[in-house]
């Protein structure tokens, strides 16, 4: 009896303690603090709504609220103390460890919002706990005491209360005696034990940054999540979160353009996007609306129509659309420079018209190039395709561009030398430089490896027959068999490789298998014939020459005749 008298003496105590600093006396910033309080209503992909406390700070619309009711959330709206909703439009920032999201609404009407504590929150010194937002007005604000001042982060403060609150006030806003938030109210993990106090500074500075695009607290939010601050940023933010959900990076790059109408970036990253989805007249309409908002960046915008319009004529998988061609891609890369006169920009327009076949131009522009930041030996490589195309043009010269090309490299030769060394080989080889030719082909061979096809192999030993360097050719003509063996005409020219140099029993081999592969080869029964008529077999020698004549051969008929 003894102990009942005085708990219920304990208990009302702390009521006539509580009603008369809340209710009595309540502070003349109740009532508009009050106001500031919404719920926070989250649905998942199903539907299915849960409910959490939040409160309006400042006056642009942003709420803060608990962050695991947000997690998996599709969509989220807030109800303030009219009854009004309003929908949620944007996570500005999260953090699971510390259970605080910050919202951004899309419109928050009249809606005044609370401002953090200036100062902090000394120990011993009283603090005002809201009731739920929906609470009748005249439930009394609970008061406590602070116990304990924590720092974390080195300037938030995490306060301990000296009382328990009952869980419905989680998430309710804890004020200071000016009407100040000193921060959201947060449950002890052991149920009894005092509550805490998150700083409301902390949940305010939390924001989206550059390296956020995969934060896990942020991606178990569905709900978009508001942008970085600067267009360098933002830009970042969106190359790293990737086109893989095309949903999520069309509202990035939308928001981008609504965030940066005078940055080209946005119009380029969706309307590229767009291109290389095949949806071209949709890209143009984004680069048409950049040209009108963005004018003074007009530059980049030519130069990335440029580039969409030369992949889609230049891609076999591109679908048609034909007002982009490659004139027009000419044209938006000439404009471009004429906006502002970049190399990279003359790098377009010459391969346009290295794609127009209007080669000599497109030379000219290449080896302007080779005067500016962007020399390199690709440059040279260009400009000797174009030289090779143009009718006339002296071998040594394209020759020389090569050598140009090569110039840039250290010997010995590293990997990335290897296309400069064996379009210089085949040039040599067209200039006569036999020799020169097949030491360019042998250090391709050896930057890869010796990994080569059988046609490197055949074409090099046709050079090298052509320099008499015949154990080199016997080698490669072998290694071309083995590589490619059903190729009857790599075992033709086997066999008339090995009759040259006196091998006749492998020629006559390797000619009959190349009859085997394909019958209707006169130029293998030519040169089995000429075989076997070295071997005596004069008999069998006119009917292979014959088989020739029958297919054509006009050389085993002279050779018949001159028997005769």
């Amino acid at each position: 009896m003894k102990t009942y008298s005085k708990v219920a003496i304990a208990c009302l105590c702390m009521m006539v303690h509580t009603v008369a600093l809340c209710g009595a006396k309540a502070p003349k910033w109740l009532k508009k603090a009050r106001q500031a309080q919404v719920t926070v209503i989250v649905f998942d992909q199903a539907g299915s709504p849960r409910e959490a406390q939040g409160v309006v700070m400042g006056d642009s619309g942003v709420v803060v609220t608990e962050y695991d009711v947000m997690r998996g959330g599709v969509r989220a709206e807030v109800v303030n103390a009219g009854g009004e909703t309003f929908a949620v439009h944007r996570i500005l920032g999260a953090s699971s460890m510390y259970n605080v999201c910050k919202l951004q609404l899309a419109q928050w009407g009249k809606m005044k919002g609370l401002e953090a504590a200036a100062t902090p929150v000394q120990p011993q010194a009283e603090v005002y706990i809201l009731p739920t937002s929906k609470a009748d007005k005249n439930v009394p604000c609970t008061t406590d005491t602070v116990a304990k001042d924590e720092q974390f982060r080195q300037q938030y403060h995490y306060y301990t209360l000296t009382s328990a609150a009952p869980s419905r006030l989680a998430g309710c806003p804890v004020m200071n005696a000016n009407g100040e938030v000193v921060g959201l109210l947060q449950m002890a993990v052991q149920e009894g034990k005092p509550s805490y106090v998150m700083d409301a500074s902390f949940p305010l500075s939390l924001s989206v940054q550059a390296i956020d695009a995969g934060n896990d607290d942020l991606q178990a939010l569905p709900i978009p999540k508001a942008l970085p601050k600067t267009a360098t940023d933002a830009a970042s933010y969106i190359y790293l979160a990737g086109t893989r959900d095309s949903v999520r990076y069309r509202q990035l790059t939308d928001d981008f353009i609504q965030a940066f109408p005078d940055s080209a970036t946005g119009y380029v990253m969706q309307a590229e996007w767009l291109a290389g989805l095949g949806q071209y007249g949709q890209a143009q309409a984004v680069y048409d609306y950049g040209f009108e908002k963005a004018a003074n960046r007009a530059d980049e915008l030519h130069y990335s129509l440029s580039n969409m319009m030369y992949a889609a004529c230049t891609t076999a998988a591109s679908l048609p659309h034909e007002p982009w061609t490659m004139e027009q891609a000419l044209a938006q890369a000439e404009a471009a420079f004429a906006k502002r006169p970049l190399s990279i920009y003359t790098k377009r327009k010459a391969d346009c018209l290295y794609a127009l076949k209007r080669y000599a131009e497109a030379q000219d522009a290449y080896l302007s190039l080779t005067r500016t930041n962007l020399r390199s030996p690709e440059l040279f490589m260009y400009a000797s395709l174009c030289l090779q195309r143009q009718e006339g043009s002296p071998a040594d010269s394209i020759v020389a561009l090569q050598d140009s090309a090569l110039a840039f490299y250290a010997q010995p030769y590293p990997r990335e030398a290897a296309p400069v060394i064996l379009m210089r080989a085949a040039s040599l080889q067209a200039a006569g430089r036999k020799r020169e030719a097949v030491a360019d082909y042998n250090t391709y061979e050896h930057l890869n490896g010796g990994n080569m096809t059988a046609a490197f192999y055949y074409t090099r030993e046709q050079l090298e027959v052509e320099c008499r360097m015949y154990p080199a050719a016997l080698n490669d003509i072998e290694r071309a068999v083995r590589l490619s063996p059903d190729d009857a005409v790599l075992r033709a020219e086997q066999a008339a490789l090995n009759y040259r140099v006196g091998q006749v029993e492998e020629a006559v081999m390797a000619a009959k298998e190349a009859i085997r592969i394909d019958p209707a080869m006169p130029d293998a029964y030519r040169i089995l014939g000429v075989c076997l008529r070295q071997q005596g077999k004069k008999a069998e020698a006119r009917a292979q020459l014959q088989k020739a004549v029958e297919l054509g051969d006009t050389l085993a008929g002279d050779i018949l005749n001159k028997e005769e």
